[in-house]
């Protein structure tokens, strides 16, 4: 049976969104305050950047597990912006096996 799962996230900042959604490798349309996912295992899904919250249907796969590459990409996106901001170098990104993200910086 389809439900409706929606689960409240931190991804409030558009360009982060759209940015971790690149890099998640998820197509997606805008609409105003809202994004829609449009591929991959969140399709369907829904982005209210207003509350964070994201919504999808169960019948797409959409459940709270779901949420982890897009919160990990989002988070990464949210780290290189404040190192910017703050002068810091990203010189290298490696991904472990088990999945984490390692980023190299350093001081200007």
């Amino acid at each position: 049976m389809s439900r409706r799962v929606t689960t409240k996230t931190e991804i409030k900042d558009r360009e982060l969104a759209l940015q971790a959604l690149k890099t998640a490798g998820m197509s997606y349309r805008e609409s105003g305050k809202t994004i829609h996912i449009t591929s991959g295992r969140m399709a369907n899904a829904s982005i209210d950047l207003t509350t964070g919250e994201v919504t999808g249907d169960s019948d797409y796969g959409h459940n709270s597990g779901t949420l982890g590459g897009l919160r990990q990409s989002y988070a990464e996106a949210k780290f290189r912006s404040e190192c910017h901001k703050q002068g810091i170098s990203i010189t290298e990104r490696l991904t472990e096996k088990n999945g984490n993200v390692v980023l190299m910086w350093h001081m200007a």
